[in-house]
């Protein structure tokens, strides 16, 4: 995956939820919404 530079628009995705449900970025843009994406990296 290429690295991203700030302010660059994220490639699309789609992950699940906790409740098991699938959710896209594109579900969440489409619209009109921004969203920010915010990744942690697990130290465990």
């Amino acid at each position: 995956m290429p690295t991203l530079k700030t302010g660059q628009p994220a490639p699309l995705f789609t992950l699940q939820t906790i409740e098991g449900e699938q959710i896209s970025l594109s579900d969440v843009v489409k619209s009109g919404n921004q969203a920010l994406l915010v990744f942690l990296r697990h130290l465990g």
